[in-house]
């Protein structure tokens, strides 16, 4: 099922001009990643995600989806089945862990009719995107005091002033209510989840130490503590990266030029995973990050990879570098 809603949703933002990148068809695709579609359009990232039910949510995935938000400067495009009880209603936004979803059927309307939802859906009932000027200037035309309309609603007169000065949204049932009393169904605002402005708070600095590492992993992470980078692991050991470095420190110049670095990692049967390679380049050229492939030192580099524009470094490189100022410079002579 959720293959076939992928293909849909491939198929709906490119005839839409969107640019999207995945990691493998459809039908072997990595489930547990934190996204199942890459896609751009413009200078705009979304990343695509399934969920069959939207009430058990991996919280690793959650993390994930805001890190790499957060990194990408992107923003999550999470499509949902149903809830514990039911199927997801259309034309709804339902919000879970901070991360909106919403139905298929609901992005088709988008994307195709320029329909907007403007249900939020929350546990104990949805609420409404109220435009409250335009409630106002409907209220004064008809010359309907708050008050009147307040006691029309059900409502005291302080939350009629909430709703026009857009400090609460009413309910599904005090909406309907009043678009009939003011005869007026445009009262309602269009929720425009790609002009969302999302804020996750990711703590950086916190270690993942639960993170499963092999040994060579361990040390690599060890030698990155060395430096002063900081580190965010991708639990699932996903294709194309593994984990994403940024700076300590705060520093625009450094992070424009450099960060956020996205960086696979291969140590295993002795080569090179090359869809992990050719996967990490794939991401650098489709949304201009920069990227590096950190590998075992008794690897060999075939002269065909390296072509790749993804910078391969040995780990013993890494080895010698005393701080944060000598690894950009690594990672810039290396090709970024």
């Amino acid at each position: 099922m959720i293959s076939t809603i992928l293909e849909k949703i491939d198929d709906l933002l490119k005839k839409a001009n969107f640019e999207t990148f995945m990691l493998d068809n459809f039908s072997n695709r990595k489930s547990k990643f934190c996204f199942d579609l890459l896609v751009k359009k413009n200078e705009n990232i979304f990343s695509v995600k399934v969920f069959t039910n939207i009430d058990n949510l991996n919280a690793e995935i959650v993390k994930d989806i805001k890190s790499l938000s957060t990194l990408l400067k992107s923003k999550p495009l999470l499509i949902g089945i149903k809830n514990r009880y039911n199927e997801l209603e259309d034309n709804t936004i339902y919000i879970r862990e901070g991360l909106p979803f919403i139905t298929l059927a609901t992005l088709e309307n988008i994307i195709n009719k320029g329909l907007y939802p403007y249900i939020l859906a929350r546990r104990g009932g949805g609420i409404m995107f109220l435009n409250g000027n335009v409630m106002k200037f409907i209220r004064e035309k008809q010359e309907i005091s708050r008050k009147e309309l307040s006691e029309l609603l059900g409502v005291t007169k302080r939350t009629l002033c909430a709703y026009e000065n857009e400090s609460m949204r009413p309910s599904e049932k005090i909406a309907k209510k009043l678009s009939t009393i003011l005869e007026n169904n445009d009262l309602f605002r269009k929720i425009n989840l790609f002009e969302w402005n999302f804020k996750f708070e990711i703590d950086w600095k916190e270690p993942r130490e639960y993170v499963a590492r092999n040994p060579f992993e361990t040390h690599l992470q060890a030698v990155l503590n060395d430096i002063g980078v900081c580190s965010y692991w991708y639990k699932n050991s996903p294709i194309p990266f593994k984990f994403s470095l940024y700076s300590k420190v705060s520093d625009e110049n450094k992070e424009r030029s450099v960060y956020p670095l996205f960086s696979g990692v291969s140590e295993k049967d002795k080569k090179i995973n090359k869809l992990s390679l050719n996967c990490l380049n794939m991401f650098k050229e489709l949304f201009h990050v920069n990227s590096l492939f950190i590998v075992n030192n008794d690897i060999k580099i075939p002269d065909s990879l390296r072509k790749i524009k993804v910078p391969i470094v040995k780990i013993r490189h890494l080895e010698k570098i005393d701080d944060e100022e000598e690894f950009i410079e690594l990672v810039q002579d290396s090709g970024i």
